[in-house]
């Protein structure tokens, strides 16, 4: 899933090394939390938020084949 992740954020971020993605996994229960710098951020989270909820609805959708629940959160590094 965090394979995932990395090739939905890498397009939209300049310096991708710069990106710190941490899992924190309890039974089914995964949450991303992903550090991306402030000159980024705005990418990550879009116009009205529409880019973070497509990026989440697409890890949902993992989540559930996989039969866990998902959430990300992103920090400003």
């Amino acid at each position: 899933m965090e394979d995932l992740l990395k090739t939905l954020l890498e397009p939209l971020i300049t310096d991708f090394k710069k990106v710190r993605i941490e899992k924190e996994q309890e039974e089914k229960n995964i949450k991303f939390v992903i550090f991306v710098p402030k000159e980024d951020i705005e990418k990550v989270i879009g116009k009205g938020g529409k880019m973070i909820k497509s990026i989440k609805n697409l890890l949902k959708i993992r989540a559930i084949k996989e039969n866990v629940f998902a959430s990300v959160e992103v920090q400003e590094v």
